[in-house]
């Protein structure tokens, strides 16, 4: 969205509007709000542009839909989920979504979310005239059978979250800004402590992560990072 700036001049006789035929845009500042169904295409793109340990998974895919099935669009879809989308003149460019209650939220994808995505892909496994990519099979298999929390993660926060930018808006300060809305936005729920889980692979994420005070998840698997709302604060300070 533009507005336009009148163009103006300073003189001796202060400051007058300048007589120009010329149009000066005003550039709005990218925006933080809450993200909504009518985010779903954008938030499933995403997804695919940073599926790959943060790079770039489309050409990974013959179905460039099922990172998002897995990692983004349930979040707008379920039950005890938020979600925070980072819009820039109009695009949305980045997402933090979560779950307020791990347990609750997945026992809301195994009713309203798995079994129709079982039922559409599930034989895709067994039909050899499908054209599947190692990467396809990956994500049809997680959604086949799905892998809980484990105790040591629910024992660390009942919350979780993904984070996800696409590259054009990385290292700009948007990360932290992102986090700091789902942390702040927990914190108003009541929930003290969340976690995550990262593409070990995914070195820079992980430097990020600990750059914002999140640390490994004791007893939890490897790639499992979580920080506590009095941490984020700490660091913040």
């Amino acid at each position: 969205m533009h507005r336009l700036s009148p163009a103006t001049a300073t003189s001796e006789y202060g400051t007058q509007p300048l007589r120009t035929n010329k149009i000066i845009p005003f550039i709005m500042a990218p925006i933080i709000r809450p993200a909504t169904k009518a985010d779903e295409a954008a938030l499933s793109n995403i997804c695919l542009l940073t599926a790959n340990a943060g790079t770039s998974a489309k050409d990974l895919h013959t179905d460039p839909a099922l990172p998002g099935l897995i990692y983004s669009l349930p979040y707008v879809n379920l039950e005890s989920t938020w979600g925070f989308v980072l819009e820039d003149d109009g695009e949305v460019v980045g997402y933090t979504l979560g779950a307020f209650d791990t347990r609750k939220f997945e026992e809301s994808a195994e009713t309203g979310w798995w079994p129709l995505l079982k039922a559409r892909y599930g034989p895709l496994l067994q039909d050899p005239d499908a054209v599947l990519t190692p990467a396809d099979k990956t994500y049809i298999n997680t959604i086949m059978a799905i892998p809980r929390a484990s105790d040591a993660m629910m024992a660390f926060a009942p919350a979780h979250l993904h984070i996800d930018i696409l590259p054009s808006h990385q290292r700009q300060g948007w990360g932290r800004k992102l986090i700091g809305r789902a942390i702040e936005n927990l914190k108003e729920n009541g929930v003290q402590s969340v976690w995550l889980g990262m593409d070990p692979k995914n070195i820079d994420a992980a430097v990020f992560y600990e750059r914002l005070g999140f640390g490994k998840v004791e007893g939890a698997q490897e790639g499992i990072m979580g920080i506590t709302v009095q941490q984020w604060e700490e660091c913040a300070v």
